[in-house]
C-alpha cells in the first residue's frame, strides 16, 4: 500500500512539472494545423499596420523566433491548432503567444495567460473595450475595426493605427460624423 502511494505521488509530481494541469496549450503533432483559426480555417492575409514579417507583437522580444537551435531542437508546423480549451497558435519552435496581443498574418489577436484565443468582448486593464470576432467567417478571433453590428446594435471601433486600434469609441462623434453613446452604441 505504501509503495503504491509513493508511486502515485511520483506520477502526480511528474504531471504537475510537465504542465499537465497548467491549462496551457501543448504541442501536439497530431492536431490539424490551419493558417487561420476556426473550423473553416480560411481567410485572406492582409497588409496591416506594421511592416515586416507576418508575425510580430507589441513587445520587442524573440519569443517568436523560428530559428533552428541545434541538433536536439524539434521543429513544429507553425500555425493554428485547436484543443478542448480553445484555439491557440504554435510557433515552429513549439512555443505559443500568451497573455497579450499578437499580430499574425495581417490580423490582431488577443491571447489569455494559457495561450488560448479570446473571443467576443475584451476589456483591457485600462478599461478600453475591444471586440474579437466570435463568428467563423474567415476572420474568426481577429480584432474588429470600423462599424460592426453586434447583437443588433451598431458600434464603432477605432480604425487608426495610433496605439488604440480596435478600441470601442464611446461618447464621441465618429470620424464619419455619427454620434455614439457612453455604451458605444450608435445614437438614433
Amino acid at each position: 500500500m505504501r509503495k503504491t502511494q509513493g508511486k502515485l505521488v511520483l506520477i502526480l509530481c511528474c504531471l504537475l512539472l510537465s504542465g499537465f494541469f497548467s491549462g496551457r496549450a501543448a504541442a501536439d503533432e497530431t492536431q490539424a494545423v490551419r493558417k487561420f483559426p476556426g473550423i473553416h480555417g480560411s481567410g485572406t492575409t492582409f497588409r496591416g499596420p506594421m511592416e515586416g514579417p507576418g508575425s510580430s507583437d507589441c513587445w520587442d522580444d524573440d519569443e517568436d523566433d523560428d530559428d533552428d537551435d541545434g541538433p536536439n531542437s524539434h521543429s513544429y508546423e507553425r500555425g493554428w491548432r485547436y484543443s478542448p480549451a480553445g484555439w491557440w497558435y504554435q510557433y515552429g519552435d513549439g512555443t505559443w503567444p500568451s497573455d497579450g496581443w499578437k499580430y499574425l498574418d495581417g490580423r490582431w489577436y488577443r491571447f489569455d495567460q494559457g495561450g488560448h484565443l479570446l473571443l467576443g468582448w475584451y476589456i483591457d486593464p485600462r478599461g478600453d473595450r475591444y471586440y474579437l470576432n466570435p463568428v467563423d467567417d474567415g476572420t474568426f478571433g481577429s480584432m474588429r475595426i470600423g462599424w460592426q453590428i453586434i447583437d443588433g446594435k451598431a458600434y464603432y471601433f477605432n480604425t487608426m493605427s495610433d496605439g488604440l486600434l480596435g478600441k470601442l469609441l464611446v461618447s464621441v462623434v465618429t470620424p464619419d460624423g455619427y454620434s455614439v453613446g457612453a455604451d458605444g452604441v450608435l445614437k438614433q
